[in-house]
């Protein structure tokens, strides 16, 4: 297994970020808290991989409570459960 690196962009009122995973192959969603955010979640689809750099890109979709932001997230990437949740 090795490290990836999960690019965030998007999200209003946060800048663009970066984060090392452990994960073999990146889920097609990641819902996580903002840091700082006090309990905000922000949700992501992801948009491509490059497997050579190992680098998976998502765009930012929604932020809310995790009620409101899974479906929004599930509904924008067209998928009907979540493949795949990193926590940051």
């Amino acid at each position: 297994m090795g490290h990836r690196v999960y690019e965030f962009s998007g999200c209003p009122d946060s800048a663009d970020c970066q984060q090392i995973a452990d994960d073999a192959e990146p889920g097609d969603v990641v819902l996580r808290e903002r840091p700082g955010g006090l309990g905000i979640v922000d949700g992501f689809v992801r948009e491509s991989v490059d497997d050579m750099m190992m680098v998976a890109r998502f765009r930012w979709v929604s932020s809310v409570d995790p009620s409101a932001v899974a479906p929004a997230v599930l509904q924008t990437s067209g998928r009907c459960h979540v493949v795949g949740c990193v926590g940051v």
